[in-house]
């Protein structure tokens, strides 16, 4: 069996390339909205978990305050009340005796140290306080508050506290007082009575490590507790103790605000890659925006150049057509990719016997170096018609560099040959026109130059002849007139031999040529009208040398001298003048010869036209004088100038000519 055939290769889809730019706008908003939402929720987020936290410390804090009001509260009360029972010991030895009792075989952490009880002492039934305390201790009012304390022992039968009482000097600080009733036979016989100082209270009662992490003083009313500190109550019976605690350091957890740290870096890498995501949006909505552009001024150019555009794959196959290439052959281009889907039919646009103009590009599309062909071609209009058209394609290059395909371009070419051949039909009548007229010039000039000598050849010869029939004329009068008609003559040949140099200029011959005597023979032999003044301003000796045909430079120079000449008499000078002088600015390689005239010069809107051929303005003029003159200043690689001459008045014309071949 043989081999199967491998499947044709994929087609480049063409059609990809005109996007639905509405829908893709549509769909880059949609993700933006939803880009936005999700910002939005990240954000809300964040906020929401930074209020939680907040919420969690502060409640945190209001539990770890609680908890330290609670055990300041039950650690002091605890070591108040084991000075109690001391109190009650010490009662039991003081009935019947005045002062503090003995204090030794106590136990407890309260007399261990001097100075912890700043004063104790009995008070015995019926005795004011006053009378038994020092009376330095009391502060005004405090006599008051301590009997208070003393009913309130007798009544209640148990310990009852007063204070913190200032003392009289209010050096120290204020003491909490504390009395402990005794009792003889269940009858009240006095109160122990102790004085502790607050300060020493609080330093030998509270642990180090709570006075690291806190201040404890006594609270002042006057002064509201702060956003670190809180008031922690403690309760004893008769005084009203209260102690404000201030945090010295962050007392918050560490365990929720790491979670929170943690979650702030999710949230901030979720927040770094949204924006890198909302960057890479921006960037592909500007892609998107330049690729609509691009594909507008694709679209926009394929609609307006006149160029068929067609593409085929590397198999040959028809995958694009444009509208210009469908107007082009009649058929649209939907049909012809129809057409082109079926292989076994060829497309009705390549004329049989040549085919499809474009297989020469699969033939060179193994050449890395053919880019781009073309060629002369031929289609085939839906009607028949055939159409010259160029043919030009180059590789469908993939961004891979490998060549998917060909792009070919096809201009109708017909009209432009039908103009072509017609150029080249008008082109050969202008050719012959040319001759014509070259063969016109000749004959004008010939009829210009020959024109005076003829009339005077033809003056002489009638007056001779008509003496001669009369009989006046002797032989030694006769010799004078033949020498002049025989000058005339030679003097014609010489106007016919310029002419006919003239008109084959590619004989001219150029040889160095002294300027100054040449141009002083010319303009001394030009025929001037009679009573014109003629002046000649040129350099002695031989002045440049310029490469010339001379016969041709005379007759060029005698047309301008000839022609001031003839336009010096109708200025308002009353004596006509002609000058002709060398110019030579330096640095400039070229010399000059100016013929200027008095005459009327030359009006401005005719200073273009008095070059043209069969342009005249003096009455029996030809018009071929000037004409002649710039041809054969143009073939010496010179140029005539026009100008209104500044000293005469008149016109100057000034014949340019190159030191220098």
């Amino acid at each position: 069996m043989p081999p199967a055939a491998a499947p044709p290769a994929p087609l480049p889809d063409v059609d990809t390339l005109d996007l639905d730019t509405r829908h893709a706008s549509a769909l880059t908003r949609r993700a933006l909205g939803w880009l936005v939402a999700l910002l939005l929720l990240v954000a809300t987020s964040a906020v929401l978990m930074v209020l939680y936290l907040r919420a969690e410390e502060l409640q945190e804090a209001d539990r770890q305050r609680t908890a330290d009001a609670q055990w300041l509260d039950q650690t002091l009360r605890f070591h108040l009340r084991r000075l109690e029972a001391d109190l009650g010991v010490l009662a039991l030895r003081a009935q019947g005796a005045d002062g503090p009792a003995r204090t030794s075989g106590l136990g407890g952490p309260w007399w261990q140290r001097p100075g912890q009880v700043a004063f104790h002492g009995w008070v015995p039934a019926g005795r004011a306080p006053a009378a038994v305390l020092p009376a330095h201790t009391l502060a005004p009012g405090a006599a008051e508050a301590l009997a208070t304390m003393l009913d309130t022992t007798r009544g209640l039968q148990r310990a009852a506290y007063a204070g913190p009482l200032a003392t009289a000097t209010q050096a120290e600080s204020p003491w909490l007082w504390l009395a402990v009733p005794g009792f003889e036979q269940g009858r009240f016989v006095g109160d122990y009575v102790a004085a502790v100082a607050l300060d020493r209270l609080l330093a030998d009662t509270l642990p180090d490590w709570f006075l690291q992490d806190h201040r404890v003083a006594l609270a002042d009313d006057d002064a509201p507790p702060g956003l670190d500190s809180f008031i922690a109550p403690i309760n004893l019976p008769g005084a009203r103790l209260a102690l404000q605690v201030q945090a010295l350091g962050d007392q918050a957890p560490l365990a929720p605000r790491a979670f929170f740290a943690m979650a702030l870096v999710c949230l901030a890498g979720m927040l770094l890659a949204l924006a890198r995501l909302w960057r890479d949006n921006r960037r592909r909505q500007r892609t998107e925006a330049r690729l609509q552009t691009q594909l507008a001024l694709r679209s926009a150019m394929e609609r307006s150049v006149p160029l068929g555009l067609c593409a085929w794959d590397r198999d040959g196959r028809l995958i694009h057509v444009n509208q210009a290439f469908g107007r082009l052959v009649g058929w649209s281009p939907q049909e012809l990719l129809r057409l082109a889907a079926d292989a076994g039919t060829p497309l009705p646009c390549w004329p049989p016997e040549q085919g499809n103009p474009f297989e020469r590009l699969r033939e060179a599309a193994s050449d890395p170096d053919s880019q781009q062909l073309g060629h002369a071609w031929q289609l085939q209009h839906r009607d028949g018609q055939r159409i010259e058209v160029l043919a030009h394609g180059a590789p469908l290059l993939l961004a891979s560099g490998e060549v998917a395909g060909w792009i070919g371009s096809v201009l109708d070419i017909t009209e432009r040959q039908r103009i072509e051949r017609l150029a080249a039909q008008q082109q050969a009548q202008l050719e012959a026109s040319g001759r014509l007229v070259a063969v016109g010039e000749v004959a004008s000039t010939l009829a210009h130059e020959l024109n005076q000598p003829l009339g005077a050849l033809s003056s002489f010869a009638t007056g001779l002849l008509n003496r001669m029939r009369e009989q006046r004329i002797g032989y030694d009068e006769i010799v004078p007139v033949v020498e002049r008609i025989e000058h005339m003559a030679e003097k014609t040949g010489r106007v016919i031999q310029r002419v006919n140099a003239f008109a084959r200029r590619q004989e001219m011959t150029r040889q160095p040529l002294a300027l100054a005597p040449f141009v002083a023979r010319v303009a001394a032999g030009a025929d001037l009208p009679e009573g014109v003044q003629r002046v000649l301003d040129l350099p002695g000796g031989d002045g440049p040398v310029v490469p010339a045909d001379a016969m041709l430079l005379e007759h060029a120079l005698r047309n301008l001298v000839v022609n001031a000449g003839q336009w010096a008499p109708l200025g308002e000078h009353a004596t006509p003048c002609v000058r002709v002088e060398l110019v030579m600015p330096p640095g400039s390689g070229q010399v000059g010869v100016r013929v200027s005239d008095n005459g009327p010069g030359v009006p401005p809107d005719q200073a273009t036209k008095v070059f043209d051929a069969f342009s005249s303005h003096r009455p029996g003029g030809m018009g071929m004088g000037l004409a002649i003159s710039r041809s054969i200043a143009e073939a010496h690689h010179g140029r005539i100038e026009l100008a209104r001459s500044p000293d005469l008045l008149g016109a100057q014309f000034t014949l340019w000519l190159p030191l220098n071949p």
